[in-house]
């Protein structure tokens, strides 16, 4: 995050920043799904947790094309938050949903 912050100005965030963020997005959920694969509600909340593993998986490679196109570090900085934010809202409503229909 220093990376960013020193780099504000520029018109393209240094590789190194650019694919330390990205790669470690992407190393993140990639190893949050893997581990999930080991739990118990794996098995029973399929309809949850297998397109969130799908999900996990679209966003980890964006965000390393993220890295490899270097856009300007406060871009950089706000689609890494909004690629983050997508496989967790997937898994909210998707559970949400599940639940809501169990209830009925």
């Amino acid at each position: 995050m220093v990376g960013l912050v020193e780099h504000a100005h520029d018109s393209r965030t240094p590789v190194a920043t650019a694919w330390v963020l990205c790669v470690g997005v992407a190393v993140v959920l990639s190893t949050t799904m893997l581990l999930a694969t080991g739990l118990e509600s794996w098995q029973h909340d399929s309809e949850v947790y297998r397109p969130l593993a799908r999900t996990c998986l679209v966003v980890a490679l964006a965000a390393v094309a993220l890295g490899a196109v270097r856009p300007a570090p406060l871009v950089l900085g706000l689609v890494l938050v909004v690629l983050l934010g997508i496989p967790w809202g997937l898994a909210v409503v998707r559970r949400l949903a599940r639940d809501e229909t169990a209830a009925l």
